[in-house]
């Protein structure tokens, strides 16, 4: 064999594909041992080389395996993966996985409150239903307001009888005044109440703040950016499987 030859037979070796390859390819039927990866049912003893590589990884059982379907969706490299932050996961093949839409429910949610400040409030109360449940916070109130509490002095006033040891007796008539009895005030004193600010702490476990809900409720889009195109095929290790290639007028070559 000429070193030419030599040469050839060497390329086409190492370009030969193996059994369970993979490609894309704008074709979109089986050609040159190549199959479409639609998820189809394949018979295990006339296809036992491919049921050798992949067995029932995508699926089947007994005497039927299926070819993956990998339509719609990116391809993924089987194993374990670590994150950034050391979340790990570990991926086996024939597993799908990932949404085409996701909602977030509440345990999805950035840790948050509600703060209302100023003269806010809540215009449409919301009503409890099954799967809404309200709890109460303890609330503190705090006066910081007071007016000063002044107390300049003050008496108290009663009435004394004057009693028979010194009665009231009219100039006229020498009988017993009516005004047997006399107002006497008490000496002046203060209270000694002082309030320099106070405040009042309210306790109500009770109660509960609805606040109006916004947001609507929808699924938001899941994908990454993505362009698609073409098809996937697998290597079934029979190259005259199939059609030949589209519009090269070439006929296949063996090795």
């Amino acid at each position: 064999m000429t070193s030419t030859l030599r040469v050839n037979a060497a390329n086409t070796a190492r370009t030969k594909p193996t059994t369970g390859d993979t490609k894309m390819s704008f074709v979109n039927t089986d050609h040159l041992g190549w199959l479409k990866c639609d998820g189809r049912a394949m018979d295990k003893t006339a296809d036992n080389l491919l049921f050798q590589v992949i067995g029932y990884s995508f699926g089947g059982s007994g005497n039927t395996f299926l070819l993956p379907n990998p339509a719609g969706r990116v391809m993924g490299t089987i194993g374990t993966v670590t994150d950034a932050v050391s979340r790990s996961r570990t991926y086996v093949a024939g597993q799908y996985v990932g949404e085409l839409d996701h909602k977030l429910v509440q345990s999805e949610m950035p840790s948050h409150n509600h703060d209302i400040n100023g003269n806010q409030f809540v215009d449409t109360p919301v009503t409890a239903d099954g799967n809404t449940s309200f709890n109460y916070t303890d609330i503190t109130v705090t006066n910081t307001s007071y007016a000063d509490i002044n107390d300049p002095g003050h008496v108290h006033s009663y009435v004394k009888q004057k009693g028979t040891a010194n009665p009231a007796v009219s100039l006229t008539t020498m009988a017993v005044a009516d005004n047997d009895s006399e107002v006497v005030d008490t000496g002046s004193s203060i209270t000694g109440i002082s309030d320099n600010g106070h405040t009042h702490d309210i306790t109500d476990p009770t109660h509960r703040h609805q606040i109006k809900s916004n947001g609507g409720d929808q699924y938001h889009n899941n994908i990454q950016p993505t362009l698609f195109y073409g098809n996937t095929f697998i290597y079934c290790g029979v190259p005259m499987r199939g059609e030949f290639p589209f519009k090269t007028g070439l006929a296949p070559v063996l090795i």
